[in-house]
């Protein structure tokens, strides 16, 4: 839990990446992620981009998030509450964020499902 005390707010109130979004990723990282530096680059560049592939696993959360909130930015999604920060509704409303992306970062995780979810076509967003 300490190390997810700074992601609300988007980062520390910075507004960006949603802390909901980031812990969902670190909760995929805990459960897939790498245990050692690779010694082989080649097995390497295929564990993250191959089919399955790591990075097309943690793409998926971001283009999840973005379906079903319209953004990954907590300053857009929390823009309602900027002068009410932290009232009711502000609040149940990240709760809700956070109970959906725990959800789905549960039903990624467990049973281990890489071929699934790792094999889905990246989304890319780049700007």
């Amino acid at each position: 839990m300490c190390v997810m005390t700074g992601f609300g707010g988007g980062g520390g109130l910075f507004g960006d990446t949603c802390g909901a979004l980031v812990g969902a990723m670190a909760v995929l990282g805990a459960v897939y992620g790498r245990r050692e530096v690779p010694t082989d680059a080649r097995a390497a560049g295929e564990e993250l981009y191959g089919t399955p592939g790591l990075y097309r696993l943690f793409n998926r959360l971001p283009n999840e998030f973005k379906e079903r909130f319209g953004s990954t930015q907590c300053r857009l999604l929390t823009a309602q509450w900027r002068k009410t920060w932290l009232c009711r509704d502000h609040v149940l409303f990240c709760r809700h964020l956070v109970v959906e992306m725990a959800g789905l970062a549960a039903e990624m995780a467990f049973p281990k499902d890489l071929a699934r979810w790792g094999s889905l076509p990246l989304g890319l967003q780049h700007p």
